[in-house]
């Protein structure tokens, strides 16, 4: 049965399957405020959890979601997978986007038909701590990432270190997310550009695939990050 909402665990929001979802922290602190919660909601409902963590160690991650083993049952039973960013971005020594594109799907793809669960939820962080990728590739990652997210019943989370991105990397991120976490509100992003829109505005450029942002755009982005 596929779920018709996702609750995110954070004020009571929720998602959509095949949502794609940017968030910005500041600090750990910050970060666990959504990321915690996000990730026991879908236990608490069933789904199939995947957390890749950059900056803190996977095990500091479970301790905090189940004191006493409880998650840690939950990662032997696979209902729970935290793993640490190097491992997930640069398993050829690289990062590359269409590498970790071609391992998110099959390790979403497993999950589904295993019929063991109705709905994945994924959340991602970025601190460049552990992994510092090239940024047109992490654009492109975010952007193709759109294609098969309406695959499966899923929903993914993209957290970025706000202290860690410069604002000009940041509005362009967020640019390949039809939504937005911010302000205690899921708020639906106006500049949100299709793959196909990224790819034809990276061959204009030539150079690589840094998005030219309007300054409406630019704006529109400043007072959503800073509320």
């Amino acid at each position: 049965m596929v779920p018709n909402r996702v609750a995110l665990g954070v004020g009571g929001l929720e998602a959509d399957p095949g949502d794609h979802i940017c968030g910005v922290f500041s600090g750990e602190e910050e970060r666990n405020q959504i990321l915690i919660p996000f990730l026991q909601a879908g236990l608490a409902s069933g789904d199939k959890c995947i957390c890749v963590i950059d900056g803190t160690a996977p095990g500091q991650i479970v301790s905090t979601l189940g004191p006493g083993g409880e998650a840690a049952a939950l990662t032997a039973g696979k209902q729970l997978e935290v793993i640490g960013a190097s491992e997930m971005y640069l398993r050829s020594g690289r990062f590359s986007a269409d590498e970790v594109i071609g391992v998110w799907k099959a390790a979403i793809s497993d999950a589904m038909y295993a019929g063991q669960f109705d709905a994945v939820r994924v959340v991602e962080t970025w601190s460049r701590r552990d992994v510092i990728p090239d940024m047109n590739e992490l654009l492109m990652l975010e952007s193709e990432m759109n294609r098969y997210l309406p695959l499966y019943p899923q929903v993914v989370m993209c957290l970025y270190d706000m202290d860690q991105f410069g604002s000009g990397a940041l509005v362009n991120l967020v640019m390949t997310h039809p939504r937005m976490l911010v302000g205690g509100m899921v708020i639906e992003n106006p500049y949100y550009l299709t793959p196909d829109e990224v790819l034809a505005k990276a061959v204009q450029r030539d150079t690589g695939t840094v998005i030219p942002v309007t300054k409406e755009a630019e704006q529109w982005y400043s007072d959503v990050m800073t509320g």
